[in-house]
Order: structure tokens, then C-alpha cells, then sequence
């Protein structure tokens, strides 16, 4: 059976697209997760699953090797996003939800599972932490708390996962805008930045190469150490190959081939570790024929350059990836020129090769002729008041696919006249499905809801009725308009009124409660509902949404078998487990008294004259005794030709009564007795007052017999 959509669908899977984590490859802290879950349960099977529109997504498997993902349909999972506690189907053959779920029918064959809510900071459900057996289970309430912690980390994870990301992005954009900035100055003023770096001087001819201390430094040496230096002194901490790619852009530029001398180098440090330099230099004199004489330049340390660069191209990577997941990119549109250069993520929207230039025309080509002239209308009104825009429409790709997307755009200025539009293209095709889907569900609802033969409905926190199905009111024999505005306790029994305010404070506290409730009728008549409802705070106005079943019929049934399983076939008394019954609900004050009765002779009747006179000397007993209580009062076949009369609410006075009225009509008996009394003392057991009221008449018939 599907699962019913949550209540915010559409809001939960926003904050689920917002981790930017479906299809993302597996990571080792939420394996450790689900490993965590499967050694505190034991269990095979351990899943880090995230609900979406139409699939659950394992971000972390464990133990179901070869499944990345399963219809949502079919997830469990889609059940446990719909309350905060951990939901565990102990054999899912016998779970309604779940008997005709291929995951159960077929492979992987589930039987037992459990699962904890991941539920975000706002308040979002996305999934679950769960463990699977293929064998009927059960978990302790201390494997259900560990459960229901790692959902709570999982969520702290993923969160804490989406902030890093947000934070590398915005780092990495910054270290790149430093990054240009320094080369810049770099270019733009060699000599001067030339005094703040490494400086180097070579002369040519003798190879003696002078050096100033913070070329030293930038290996972990000073002067002195470096002293005598030479062009082999260089080559001695430069990286092999690097070196050679120094000799041959220094040929080059000897030759004329290139204005100066610039490359980067790995040089070692004194610490035994490589740092990345930046080498610039040029010939500063030359002999009368052009040989190079002297040659100067610079070396600046690109340690952190080039961690930034790493950096950067894992965060393009990223991004890549991540545009890719949310079908998301930009585009810019020339005014002058009337072409457009679309990013690749949107050069895969229109399904056409990276690199495509559309003019304005061919872009707008690919939108129905409606969304093409609302399109045009937002264009024409951005260019004109500089406002931008943010569109939903249908789409239609290179390949013929239907699509949707989401357009927005905006204008840029130069010299103060429009001069670019800009924005970004991202694909809503499922976004929309969803959006329909939901709209669906809620018609849907909304005809349950009309005719759901149940009680369904809503109240406030106070216990006032807000809304009402039909079926519900008419059986309690008023409209929907009479039900509406009244407060619960308008339709309870007087004596019940104050469990509904115990009620109300239990739903405020917990957000759920399950229980019976009992209503009555406009006729008087009483109606008994076993509830299980939800108090819904997200919005600005609380209210609890009541779903209920009308158990009058099945309580009295049920009443009934249970008397028949408390009374004896033969005599139509009570048998002992009535006395379990009364001794269960019995308070320390409650008054009861027990008469043991014990037929005189009994065994002689039944030697002489039969089992059936027997039966009916037992039968006419009860029927005595019966006739000398009350009707709250209980007569209890004990046992063979043991009876038990049990008064309520009596004291000695009352149970000599009738001890006496009994022995008085001794002659209206179907056999002779012997009786033994007692009244229950203050806290007492039943057991404990049957027993006195035994040992009393054991000692009567001694007397009798003495």
C-alpha cells in the first residue's frame, strides 16, 4: 500500500533538493552510519534512504548489495517520514501496509524492519535511518533510542554537509579573486614586487648567481647556508624535471623567442617538503654581438596559489555536479549582437551539443507559441524598466522532449543603456509532476474526506469542532452545520468531560495520541471510537486532524464473549476467573465480603443417584444462592461442589443478613451446605479474604460434626 504524502510534500522535497546530495557518490561518514545501526540491531540489512518525488535514494548501503535506489511505492521508508518516532513492522507479511510490497513478495524479501525520521532543522522529514531482516523481528527500547539517534545524526550530517560546500564555494571564489588580483600586480609591476620576493641576479659568464635572503627563505635557509652560490646551487634544490623546463624557456628567451622567462617550479624545501615557485626573469645586458651577459628576476612563492588552483578546479568540478543534479545553469544574451551563449548544464536542457549560439529567434524557438510570446513580453518589459523576470513554462527540447523550465533573467547596463540580458535556465520537469501529483492527492482527499464512512475531522487546541466529515455527524444524528463550532464536550457524557482536557494536553505535548473516546448521539445514545490523531503546528493556527472508528458494535461483542469466558456452562454462575477480573480493578478501600458455600454429602449424591442428578442439584444450587443477592453481587462456582458468594459494598452487619437468610431457607436448597464468611480488611487481596472465609467454614462444619 503507498504510503499518504506528508502534509508539506512540496516543502520537504525543497529542503531534500537543497542538500544537493541525491545521485552523490558514497561517503564514508554516513557508511559508518548505517554499519553503526546494523551492529547495534544486529541486523543484515542497514540503509541511510532519502524520500523522493516518485523513488527512495540509499545514500549509504549496507548489506543490499547491487540497489542504489527503489519506487517509492514500494519504500518503507515513505511511512516512516510520516510521524517523528521510529516505525517498526515486525513480519511485513502481516502488516497491511506492506503484505502486497514487491520488496516483501519478492526480492529482497523483506520481513522485519525499522526506521528512525531523518529530520532536518526545519522541521523536514527526507528519509530514514532503517535496518532490515529477512527474518520476523523485534527491536529493545534500547537498539529503538540508538536507532532513533542516528537519524537525528544523519540529519545533523547532511546539514552539516550542504554548509561545507556552502562554504567552500564562497572561499574558493574568493581565493580566485586574490588570486588574479596578486598576478596582476605582479605583471603590472615586476621590479617593484620583484623587492618583496625572492630576487636573483646570474651572471652568465662566470655563473656566480646572487641572491638576497628571501630567495633563501623561501626553502628554509639563509645566505650564509647558500654561500657560494651558483647557478648549480639553483639546480641543486629544483625539482628534476622542472629544472629542465626552466633551461629550455631560458634558451628560448636567448634566443629572442619570448620577451622573458616565466614558469613555475617545484623547488625543495630544508624541511624535506616541496613548495611551488613562480620564476620571472629576463637578460638585462648583453656584448656588442647580442650574447647574454646578465640576467635578472624574481621567485615568488605559489604554495597557496596552487592549493587554491587544486581547490578550484575540484569546486568547478563540483559545481558541475551539482548543476548537473539540480538541471540548473546560466545564459547570457548580447543585445547588440542578438546571440546568446548558454552554459553547458543549458546546452543539456535543450539536448543540443556544448558550445550551441543560438540567436535570439532560435532560442525562443523552442517554446510553445504561448510560453514564446510570455517570454517575449518579459524581455521587451526588462529591457524596458530594467526589471527582471522568473518564469514557469512548457518547453520543448532539440530531440522532441516535453519539458518545463524555470526562466529567470535580468538586465545589465553599459554606459547606462541595456546592454546584456542574464540569467539562469534550470529544468522542473519533475518539480511539476510533483506539483500535480499533490494537487491530485489533495481532490482525493477532499472525496475521502466527504465520504469516508468514519470519523474524520479537525478541532482546535481549546476542543472546539473546525470541520467534520457528513458520515460521522449523521450518525450521530446531526448535520455538518450543527458540528461545526461545537466543543467536544457538548457531545461526551458529563463524566467523561474532564479526560478530554487530559486528552488535549497529552496531543500538545506529544503531537499524537491514540485512544477510545466516547460520544453521545442527539438521541442519548452512547457511540465508542477508537482515535489516533496528530496536532499539525507548522502553521500560524494549530489544530488537530482526527481520524476514528466507530467500535460500539465490536465493544459490545466483545463484552459479551468475555462474560460467556467468565461463566460456568453447568450452572450459569460465574466461574473463577472472575475473580482475576474483580481482584484486577480492586483499590485499597473497595468493600467486599465472601461466603464459601460446600455441599453437604455431594459425592454421596452423585455414588447414588447419578452425574445427571448430580448436574441438577448443582444447578438448583446456584439458583439458590442467586436468589439471596443482589444484582451487583456475584455467585462463583469455585470448583466441584464449591460455590463463592461475593458481596460488594458490605460489612459485617450485611453479610450476616445474609449468611442468616440463607440458613433460614436451608429447606429451599436442592441439598444441605455449610457456609464459612469474612469481609475483606483494608488493602487486602481477594485471595487472601476467600481464604479466611474458607477456614471459617471448615471450622463450622467441625462444630457441626463435634
Amino acid at each position: 500500500m503507498r504510503a499518504p504524502l506528508p502534509p508539506d510534500e512540496a516543502g520537504r522535497l525543497r529542503s531534500l533538493q537543497a542538500l544537493e546530495v541525491l545521485d552523490s557518490e558514497s561517503e564514508p561518514l554516513f557508511d559508518a552510519l548505517t554499519r553503526a545501526a546494523a551492529i547495534a540491531t544486529g541486523m543484515p540489512i542497514a540503509l541511510l534512504s532519502l524520500v523522493d518525488a516518485d523513488r527512495q535514494w540509499f545514500k549509504s548501503n549496507f548489506g543490499l548489495t547491487g540497489t542504489a535506489q527503489t519506487s517509492r511505492d514500494a519504500a518503507f521508508c515513505a511511512h516512516t517520514i510520516l510521524g517523528d518516532e521510529v516505525l517498526e513492522v515486525a513480519d511485513a507479511r502481516v502488516d497491511a501496509r506492506f503484505t502486497d510490497n514487491p520488496l516483501v513478495t519478492d526480492g529482497p524479501r523483506i520481513r522485519f524492519y525499522a526506521g528512525a525520521p531523518i529530520t532536518l532543522s526545519d522541521g523536514s522529514r527526507i528519509g530514514s535511518v532503517c535496518v532490515i531482516d529477512r527474518e520476523p523481528r523485534s527491536l529493545s527500547k534500547q537498539q529503538r533510542s540508538i536507532l532513533a539517534e542516528l537519524g537525528r545524526a544523519a540529519a545533523m550530517a547532511l546539514e552539516q554537509r550542504q554548509h561545507a560546500m556552502d562554504r567552500s564555494r564562497a572561499l574558493a571564489r574568493q581565493r580566485e579573486a586574490e588570486t588574479w588580483l596578486a598576478e596582476d600586480r605582479l605583471r603590472l609591476s615586476n621590479l617593484i614586487e620583484s623587492m618583496r620576493v625572492g630576487t636573483w641576479e646570474w651572471n652568465i659568464v662566470s655563473g656566480s648567481l646572487l641572491l638576497n635572503s628571501r630567495w633563501a627563505a623561501l626553502i628554509g635557509r639563509t645566505i650564509d647556508e647558500l654561500e657560494p652560490a651558483s647557478i648549480e646551487t639553483w639546480q641543486r634544490f629544483c625539482n628534476e624535471n622542472d629544472w629542465s623546463q626552466l633551461q629550455r624557456a631560458i634558451e628560448s628567451h636567448f634566443q629572442g623567442n619570448a620577451g622573458e622567462v616565466e614558469c613555475e617550479l617545484r623547488m625543495l624545501h630544508k624541511n624535506g617538503s616541496e613548495i611551488w615557485v613562480r620564476c620571472r626573469g629576463r637578460v638585462m645586458q648583453r656584448n656588442d654581438v647580442g650574447a647574454p651577459l646578465r640576467m635578472c628576476g624574481a621567485l615568488a612563492d605559489i604554495s597557496r596559489a596552487k592549493q587554491t588552483e587544486a581547490r578550484l578546479q575540484a569546486s568547478e568540478a563540483f559545481l558541475d555536479r551539482t548543476g548537473r543534479m539540480a538541471r540548473v545553469g546560466g545564459w547570457e544574451l548580447d543585445l547588440e549582437t542578438r546571440e546568446f551563449t548558454f552554459s553547458d548544464q543549458v546546452c543539456r536542457i535543450h539536448e543540443v551539443p556544448p558550445g550551441f549560439r543560438p540567436d535570439l529567434d532560435e532560442a525562443l524557438g523552442f517554446y510553445p507559441a504561448e510560453a514564446r510570446a510570455t517570454l517575449e513580453e518579459a524581455v521587451r518589459k526588462s529591457v524596458g524598466d530594467g526589471r527582471g523576470w522568473d518564469l514557469e513554462l512548457p518547453f520543448v527540447t532539440a530531440r522532441g522532449t516535453q519539458a518545463w523550465v524555470r526562466v529567470v533573467g535580468t538586465v545589465e547596463y553599459a554606459e547606462g543603456k541595456p546592454r546584456w540580458l542574464i540569467g539562469a535556465l534550470q529544468e522542473i520537469t519533475l518539480r511539476r509532476r510533483a506539483i500535480r501529483a499533490l494537487e491530485v492527492s489533495e481532490r482525493r482527499f477532499r472525496k475521502l474526506f466527504q465520504h469516508s464512512l468514519g470519523l474524520i475531522c479537525t478541532h482546535d487546541l481549546e476542543g472546539y469542532l473546525v470541520s467534520v466529515n457528513p458520515a460521522a455527524a449523521n450518525q450521530l444524528g446531526y448535520s455538518v452545520s450543527e458540528m461545526v463550532g461545537r466543543h467536544f464536550g457538548e457531545i461526551m457524557p458529563e463524566e467523561l468531560r474532564p479526560q478530554f482536557e487530559q486528552y488535549l494536553q497529552r496531543i500538545v505535548a506529544a503531537k499524537t495520541d491514540s485512544g477510545v473516546i466516547r460520544l453521545k448521539g442527539r438521541d442519548g445514545s452512547l457511540h465508542t471510537w477508537q482515535y489516533h490523531n496528530v496536532l499539525d503546528d507548522e502553521d500560524e493556527h494549530p489544530y488537530v486532524l482526527g481520524h476514528a472508528l466507530d467500535i460500539t458494535e465490536r465493544e459490545q461483542h466483545e463484552k459479551t464473549l468475555k462474560e460467556m469466558t467468565m461463566r460456568d456452562p453447568l450452572t450459569g454462575c460465574f466461574n473463577r476467573r472472575i475473580l482475576y477480573e474483580i481482584e484486577k480493578e480492586l483499590r485499597p478501600g473497595d468493600r467486599w465480603a465472601c461466603i464459601a458455600v460446600d455441599l453437604d454429602r455431594f459425592k454421596l449424591v452423585n455414588d447414588t443417584h447419578g452425574h445427571q442428578r448430580g448436574d441438577e442439584v448443582l444447578i438448583g444450587m446456584g439458583q439458590f444462592l442467586s436468589r439471596h443477592v443482589r444484582p451487583r453481587d456475584r455467585v462463583v462456582r469455585a470448583g466441584g461442589d464449591e460455590f463463592l458468594v461475593l458481596l460488594r459494598d458490605v460489612d459485617e452487619s450485611g453479610v450476616r443478613r445474609v449468611v442468616e437468610a440463607l440458613r433460614s431457607d436451608t429447606a429451599e436448597a436442592p441439598i444441605a451446605f455449610t457456609l464459612g464468611s469474612a469481609v475483606r480488611s483494608p488493602g487486602a487481596s481477594l485471595e487472601a479474604t476467600i481464604a479466611i472465609a474458607d477456614d471459617a467454614l471448615y471450622a463450622q462444619r467441625s462444630r457441626d460434626r463435634g
